[in-house]
């Protein structure tokens, strides 16, 4: 932080008068110069003022210059079978995991401006880590298992950029993320790469604790020749709704509204909808830099515990 520091400037007095002014000027200074320094120490970070939401800020990293920045994800079964391998493929998305998996990432995050940082991370991958068999019909879903069942693999090496900004009264992170894809369960079906582009807004509802906002989400995919029954592109608008409970929680819905999917063996015009589901969870913030996610997923016009998905995702920023 820097100090402005005040130059005093003495008039030429007789001695004894100079030196008692001296004493009363420096006695003066002293307690505004140290006001001062207070006073900057309590402002606030400009990407705190601009980002109020506690997810996303965890989700946009430390306000340090340098940080570790840590993700996590658990991706559970369904509600009905909770311990078995398999996770419901709930929107049919082709480029859905259908083997409980745990994947995260682990980077390095540096601050270029206040509201801009860029992220070198590796990811990690681990195929069912709860689970030594599997029993089901699915001579896919066995393969996939029997292949790659307990293995932890760094996997899906990237580089983020973030930006924060406050749009017409809106917290706005815009996000930029290429990735190549290594983890075991998608490059057995022929990806190879992937560009990620989030748009996310939020607006708060007064004061009441209210807050609700829209993202927008691309992926395109880079793949091999080998397998065609993959996507190719997937776009959707995703709305969604908080409430903040208090300072640690804060109830959260987020809807897979208008979701499309297009497939490598369809034209470059047609596209597939996806099932809309819902996600709601409890977010609980344990620090500002890290935040934890417990949630569930299902589809509203079929609410079914076996096709309730759990999971719960952490952000961790360390420094």
């Amino acid at each position: 932080m820097s100090k402005i520091i005040g130059l005093l400037v003495l008039i030429a007095l007789p001695t004894v008068v100079m030196a008692q002014a001296t004493k009363t000027e420096k006695k003066e200074t002293t307690t505004p110069a140290t006001q001062e320094v207070k006073v900057e120490q309590k402002k606030e970070d400009e990407a705190d003022q601009v980002i109020t939401n506690r997810r996303l800020r965890a989700d946009a990293g430390s306000l340090s210059k340098w940080s570790a920045a840590m993700y996590f994800n658990y991706q559970g079964g369904s509600l009905a079978n909770p311990t078995q391998p398999e996770r419901p493929n709930i929107t049919n998305g082709k480029d859905a995991l259908t083997l409980q998996n745990l994947t995260g990432e682990l980077g390095v995050r540096y601050r270029l401006t206040a509201l801009d940082s860029i992220t070198a991370s590796t990811g990690f991958f681990m195929t069912t880590p709860f689970h030594s068999s599997i029993d089901t019909d699915n001579a896919a879903l066995k393969k996939s298992f029997d292949d790659n069942s307990q293995e932890l693999n760094f996997a899906d090496p990237f580089l983020k950029y973030t930006h924060l900004d406050r749009i017409w009264g809106m917290q706005s992170v815009t996000t930029l993320k290429p990735t190549w894809i290594t983890n075991n369960q998608q490059t057995d079906l022929g990806y190879k790469a992937s560009y990620f582009l989030s748009q996310v807004f939020m607006k708060d509802w007064g004061t009441t604790g209210f807050s609700y906002g829209m993202a927008f989400q691309g992926i395109w995919y880079d793949f091999s020749e080998h397998n065609k029954n993959t996507s190719r592109n997937v776009l959707g608008l995703y709305p969604a709704a908080e409430y903040v409970i208090n300072d640690t929680f804060n109830l959260r819905t987020v809807f897979g509204w208008q979701v499309y999917e297009q497939y490598r063996t369809q034209e470059n015009g047609t596209w597939t909808k996806r099932k809309v589901y819902q996600s709601v969870g409890l977010g609980i913030s344990l620090t500002r830099d890290v935040f934890l996610y417990p949630n569930i997923q299902f589809i509203p016009s079929d609410i079914r515990l076996d096709r309730t998905n759990i999971a719960i995702s952490a952000n961790v920023n360390v420094f």
